[in-house]
């Protein structure tokens, strides 16, 4: 093996230990987020499924999560619990339910927060160049459609089980 390729080893390997660290840490951070909130610990993560994306059916919030339908139930109900959404019928088609976000009282649970943390994140992206940030976004876009992947692929496979 080339010393070009040793090098370009280690420097795969460090990052996949850094990609794990944060991975873990974004993982705990979230908990913290959410026990402030009173709330479950992945749960805050599907209310920003909702701010992003909007109302949308239990089966649409299933498909966008990777959680079977039966665990976005469980989900919607432990939220509705909190006042956070409500079922609505849908106003185009009557048959089905949408799940829509309490956007109020969202932000007022969670929004502090992520208040705090806007400032730092600002301090943080002052510390790279401009080319360097298009390197960081490049990296997290090929993440993000590494483990849209693997979640795709980890549901196929638990539905044919």
């Amino acid at each position: 093996m080339s010393k070009k390729n040793i090098g370009r080893n280690a420097k795969v390997d460090q990052i996949q230990e850094l990609t794990k660290e944060f991975s873990t840490l974004t993982v705990v951070m979230h908990q913290s987020i959410a026990q402030a909130a009173g709330l479950a610990a992945t749960d805050h993560k599907y209310i920003d499924l909702l701010l992003k994306h909007g109302s949308m059916t239990a089966g649409r919030l299933s498909e966008l999560s990777g959680l079977s339908t039966g665990s976005v139930t469980g989900m919607i109900d432990r939220l509705e619990r909190e006042n956070l959404v409500r079922r609505e019928r849908d106003p185009v088609d009557r048959r089905k339910v949408v799940v829509v976000l309490n956007r109020e009282e969202a932000f007022q649970r969670i929004g502090p927060a992520f208040k705090d943390m806007m400032a730092d994140v600002e301090k943080l992206y002052d510390g790279f160049t401009v080319p360097e940030l298009h390197t960081v976004q490049k990296y997290l876009e090929a993440v993000i459609a590494f483990t849209k992947k693997q979640i795709a692929g980890m549901n196929e496979k638990q539905s044919s089980r």
